[in-house]
């Protein structure tokens, strides 16, 4: 197993973009081609419930976010969160977890962006075949997760008809039913 590690001051505190400013990278590392992003969430947290913010910690755990892929090499983030108690009494919620808009998603281990790649493949080829461009991409999820996807998704909306016709019909040779 190779590993190599990149400290913390070398990436720069946190990762790129406006959505990422609530996370703290802690260190880089690479491990048989993965590299894995050891991070943290920082910062107030409202309750979703109420939006009242909380600081009364319960738990922390780490949550194991996969992502694109990067320079040929699947990316892993693990990132640390809290499990806090709502401070409102009157909120229906006791506890609930940190989530970091543009990386995490309620109950999902992959972010938004990859959530989004999996999607349109799995829309325009499903099963077996978007499931071997997916290794290509560095994701290996199987036929049926891909066509699980595509049922998960919300049916277009179809356009109302202006005009409707209807065609005459017989159920026997020369016999009409029109009138």
């Amino acid at each position: 197993m190779r590993r190599e590690y990149v400290p913390a001051a070398a990436t720069g505190q946190t990762l790129p973009g406006a959505a990422l400013d609530a996370v703290v990278i802690e260190s880089v590392e690479v491990v048989t081609d993965v590299v894995v992003v050891i991070a943290r969430a920082r910062g107030p947290v409202g309750c979703p419930g109420c939006g009242q913010g909380s600081l009364w910690e319960h738990s922390r755990y780490v949550r194991h976010v996969g992502d694109e892929a990067v320079g040929g090499r699947a990316v892993r983030i693990d990132l640390s969160v809290r499990r806090l108690y709502c401070e409102n009494t009157a909120c229906s919620r006791t506890t609930f977890v940190e989530q970091v808009d543009g990386l995490t998603v309620r109950y999902q281990r992959r972010t938004p962006a990859l959530q989004r790649v999996v999607e349109a493949i799995a829309v325009a080829l499903a099963g077996s075949a978007g499931a071997r461009l997916l290794v290509h991409l560095h994701q290996l999820l199987s036929w049926s997760t891909l066509l699980r996807c595509v049922m998960a998704l919300p049916d277009p909306l179809a356009a109302v008809p202006r005009v409707l016709g209807m065609d005459d019909f017989a159920l026997l040779k020369g016999q009409s039913y029109s009138g």
